[in-house]
């Protein structure tokens, strides 16, 4: 079956993925065209990492993840410019983004902030390359944002094909479609087989001590024997880059096994006040990441951790404790991270970081709850579901929204933005002002 009767005959799905070009700094070059051109560098929370980097930051050699204290110096020296991660514009623009995509299909799948997946079937083969590029012109043309675009025949090959549309963007004009068995065997065996979406590090490593180093040898490979002898996840993916869909996006488990929440403050903290509102706040974030994703935590950990860069007394602890019972409730977590931290904490000592981890999660089963004979309290386990439930979609709808009393207690540890810009779309105050 060649790839025309792929798509176009009985399996007769096609897809794109579009993502935007360096999205962070789209966006702030979007809102400051004094930065286009330029060397650029989006720097991570409490602006010590880089995150995201231009054409042109890529080009004098500075690394995507280099601490930023590392690198500044130099970066100065060759006039690069900065700006701190602006959470509230990235979030806006993503939105904005998804809606220009809502435009071309009726089904849009978000991968994440800057990439989604687009269903185009009915078109002629012929026509596909020539949509893509229309996606790719009006959504420049409408938000400012540049995308690459990858089409295929399955979400696998799609992705793919947006990657080499990254690699080869001055050839091919920032869009890609594998429309043929030539391109697609063309393009697999330049894959490296780490780079496959669904292939992880360990089940790479596997793959090419049995001999299969890139995409193509993989795709050469009989589903069946590979479902007998791996699983059914890697026949799945040998089918699809055959060019049988049979992985839709949200397929792909991405169910964390733990969740975490923690950020290195912006100056050092000594208070026990200070660290307990941080901890506070950051139970309440992986209380909301764990409830988003149908979970329920069986273990509450905490660790508290000086800056080992500075010539500092030096303190790094952890511990965990087992909860009664299986919860989802803030409250629970942060009753049983505040007893660990009082523990754990030590005065004498400038903490950079503190954290909660929730471990040993099971999915979440709102009828069915094993109890403790000594602990009443998990009989309210129900009731607490609900009022979480009700929590939740008041923090999305509400800037302030609701939070334990301990979060709001002090400010101090919050993350730095030395180098933020305005939150252009989102604030009222923060408008771009015209001047003629």
């Amino acid at each position: 079956m060649t790839m025309s009767e792929i798509i176009t005959g009985k399996h007769d799905q096609v897809w794109a993925l579009v993502d935007a070009k360096s999205f962070y700094c789209s966006c702030e070059q979007l809102f400051d065209p004094t930065l286009v051109n330029k060397p650029l560098v989006v720097l991570s929370n409490n602006d010590g990492c880089c995150v995201a980097l231009s054409d042109q930051a890529k080009a004098l050699g500075i690394q995507r993840g280099a601490p930023w204290f590392k690198v500044e110096r130099n970066a100065s020296m060759k006039g690069v410019h900065v700006r701190s991660s602006n959470y509230n514009l990235y979030a806006d623009m993503s939105r904005r983004f998804i809606e220009e995509l809502s435009k071309f299909s009726p089904c849009i799948e978000q991968y994440s902030i800057d990439e989604a997946f687009v269903r185009l079937d009915g078109f002629k083969l012929d026509q596909l390359h020539d949509y893509g590029r229309e996606i790719k012109n009006t959504i420049y043309k409408n938000i400012g944002l540049p995308v690459r675009v990858g089409i295929g025949a399955t979400p696998t090959l799609a992705k793919l094909g947006n990657h080499a549309a990254k690699v080869y963007e001055r050839q091919v004009n920032g869009v890609i479609q594998i429309d043929s068995d030539y391109k697609r065997e063309w393009l697999l065996a330049r894959t490296e087989i780490q780079n496959i979406w669904g292939i992880g590090p360990k089940t790479a490593t596997r793959l090419r001590t049995s001999g299969i180093d890139n995409a193509l040898q993989l795709s050469q490979k009989n589903a069946q024997e590979m479902r007998r002898v791996w699983s059914v996840v890697l026949a799945r993916t040998v089918m699809e880059l055959q060019g049988v869909t049979c992985i839709a996006p949200g397929d792909i488990d991405e169910t964390r096994k733990q969740i975490l929440s923690s950020r290195s403050f912006g100056q050092g903290i000594t208070e026990f006040e200070e660290l307990k509102s941080a901890l506070a706040f950051h139970c309440q974030r992986a209380g909301e990441k764990l409830r988003k994703q149908g979970s329920q935590a069986n273990t509450v950990g905490v660790f508290l951790r000086t800056n080992r860069y500075k010539q500092l007394p030096q303190r790094n602890r952890s511990s965990a404790v087992a909860l009664m019972c299986p919860s989802q409730d803030n409250y629970k977590f942060i009753e049983s991270a505040l007893q660990q931290l009082k523990q754990l904490y030590k005065e004498g000592y400038e903490y950079q970081k503190v954290g909660v981890i929730l471990d040993e999660l099971t999915p979440a089963e709102n009828n069915s709850f094993q109890l403790d004979m000594f602990d009443t309290s998990d009989y309210d386990e129900a009731k607490r579901r609900e009022l979480m439930a009700i929590t939740d979609m008041m923090n999305a709808k509400f800037k302030n929204g609701i939070k334990p009393a301990s979060v709001i207690a002090t400010s101090n540890w919050h993350m730095k933005q030395a180098h933020r810009s305005n939150r252009w779309t989102t604030r009222l105050d923060e408008l771009p002002i015209a001047k003629c």
